[in-house]
């Protein structure tokens, strides 16, 4: 065989071998993973309680639908009303009476149970007969309701007697009913008749 040959074959071989190397080393084809997008269950025109650590109420929830992901095992929610009770004091048991009633048209609460996203509409009101009542709207509402506490990035009208606050961004306190607007703030006085 002549010095070409040789070549040629060899240059065959090497190129061979390279296309086998390559092939083996390739990185793995990524498995295809069905993804479920059904629920792993619903429920509907329901009504949970769902209990803290010490196994006191926590928060209330009634909604006509409740979807619940089996990812992350989060819940949505449709219209969802929350009975979220004012914090026990000094071992006292929450009671709803002095807590709050919230309303959105749509929900989402995470796998712990400890957050509570809110949407739509949202109107947050004080429960019960108080003297001084409190009602908060706004178009979202985060709500932590083992602390307490709840915020929202957007504007925020917070309408109590002989007052309306309205407001870009807040926090509030629930247990205390300590609400702060964080930034353009617009205060309105409403003498109440006597």
């Amino acid at each position: 065989m002549s010095t070409r040959g040789w070549l040629t074959l060899g240059l065959a071989a090497a190129a061979a071998i390279s296309g086998w190397s390559i092939w083996q080393h390739r990185p793995p084809k990524s498995a295809l993973v069905a993804v479920d997008s059904r629920s792993d269950y619903v429920l509907q025109d329901f009504e949970v309680v769902v209990l803290d650590n010490l196994g006191h109420e926590s928060f209330t929830l009634q909604a006509p639908r409740l979807a619940r992901s089996p990812g992350d095992r989060t819940m949505t929610l449709a219209t969802p009303t929350f009975l979220i009770p004012a914090a026990a004091t000094a071992g006292a048991v929450p009671t709803r009476e002095a807590g709050w009633i919230v309303t959105s048209q749509t929900g989402w609460v995470s796998a712990a149970g400890d957050e509570l996203r809110l949407a739509g509409t949202v109107l947050a009101k004080t429960a019960g007969t108080r003297a001084q009542p409190i009602e908060m709207a706004t178009e979202q509402l985060n709500v932590f309701p083992h602390a307490n506490r709840a915020t929202s990035p957007t504007t925020v009208t917070v309408t109590q007697p002989g007052s309306i606050l309205r407001g870009q961004g807040m926090e509030a306190l629930l247990d205390s009913k300590r609400v702060r607007l964080t930034s353009n703030v617009k205060v309105h006085y409403a003498p109440q008749a006597r």
